[in-house]
């Protein structure tokens, strides 16, 4: 009976939460203010966090040196800046070349993608079957007008997403000049932040709390810097091979795959497939060799370096990992797939141990008759 009675109070108050939640989005220009400002503080909030576990362990490092921890965030800072300078100096000029050649050649590169896959087409259907040419088959389909005009409209809607991104270029740079600061007080107020979450945990909750944020911590470090030091120096071995092979645009093509990297299991094919398609138009025949620096690549990543960084695979199913990132990109785009993950394994953490506490005060209470 007391299990009814808890169940049906638990019901109700989820009940009552998704109405006022139902209400609120009827009430019109309630939400409009509260979502800007969510997007506002979210962004820089997620940067800041996703680089305060990049540097921390720079920092904990300093500390060990007996530098103070102020001035150990400034000289990281400085060299940030020198970081920053050389790549503006020496990397952005050919990164900026890149992109406006590519974004300004997009509808001829269509147009060439479309003449080489017809090329291609029309020599397979020379080929023969069982004795019959592959073009005498009358399947009611016209497969190279169809596929080139399909993957036309493709690349085109790409150059448009191209066009909007530069519009949002300045709101980027008024969101990211806010992660300095908010990632100052954040490396600086590393240990205090936690140890006062802590003491304003009940006591009887505190060791849950403890073992909860160390899990969530250790997944949360592990996972994105060892994501990005993985992308990093895949990114390094592909650009050389496509440095060698001699595929255009290889710096913005490497910078595609570093950011899809990021995502778990299928980055590596999204990032695959411009470098194919690029590929493909300037030269059908330099596409196995793009594929061949990819496969290696990832041999790499996968038999060395991964079992160096990591120590351990990523303790998520790929299939749970396809639904999430389907969901996220559903729900969010492109920057909710990035989260997602890490977002996943957060949520696992807390309901493992409420769980485990549940469990464990619900045999410690002693049985009623």
């Amino acid at each position: 009976m007391l299990k009814s009675d808890r169940l049906l109070r638990i019901s109700l108050h989820i009940i009552s939460v998704l109405i006022i939640l139902f209400l609120l989005t009827k009430i019109p220009g309630i939400l409009a203010p509260l979502k800007a400002a969510f997007s506002l503080i979210f962004f820089p909030i997620v940067a800041s966090l996703f680089l305060y576990y990049l540097f921390r362990p720079i920092i904990r490092k300093l500390d060990d040196w007996r530098i103070r921890r102020p001035w150990s965030i400034l000289l990281l800072y400085a060299a940030a800046v020198g970081v920053f300078a050389g790549f503006a100096i020496w990397v952005w000029p050919i990164l900026r070349s890149q992109f406006l050649n590519f974004s300004n050649n997009l509808p001829q590169l269509a147009q060439n993608f479309s003449t080489q896959l017809q090329m291609l087409l029309l020599k397979l259907q020379e080929q023969e079957i069982w004795g019959t040419r592959i073009n005498d088959i009358d399947v009611g389909l016209n497969l190279p007008q169809q596929l080139s005009g399909y993957l036309e409209n493709v690349i085109n809607s790409i150059s448009d997403s191209l066009t909007s991104a530069l519009s949002v270029v300045a709101w980027i740079f008024l969101v990211v000049s806010t992660v300095p600061m908010i990632l100052y007080f954040m490396l600086k107020d590393d240990r205090k932040g936690y140890a006062f979450l802590l003491r304003s945990a009940p006591m009887k909750y505190r060791s849950t709390f403890r073992n909860m944020a160390k899990d969530i911590d250790t997944a949360l470090g592990g996972f994105i810097v060892g994501r990005v030091l993985l992308a990093a120096c895949v990114g390094v071995f592909d650009l050389i091979g496509f440095l060698i092979v001699g595929v255009p645009y290889p710096l913005l093509l490497v910078l595609f795959i570093i950011l899809t990297d990021m995502i778990p299991y299928i980055g590596v094919y999204l990032g695959a497939i411009p470098v194919v398609i690029v590929g493909f138009i300037d030269s059908p025949a330099s596409v196995i060799w793009l594929i061949v620096v990819i496969v290696l690549g990832q041999m790499l990543r996968n038999n060395l370096l991964s079992p160096m960084i990591y120590g351990s695979a990523l303790d998520i199913h790929p299939l749970t990992t396809v639904f999430l990132l389907l969901s996220g990109g559903a729900i969010g785009g492109f920057i909710a797939i990035l989260i997602v993950i890490p977002s996943y394994m957060v949520v696992k953490i807390i309901v493992i141990h409420v769980y485990r506490f549940y469990r464990s005060s619900k045999l410690a209470r002693p049985h009623t008759h």
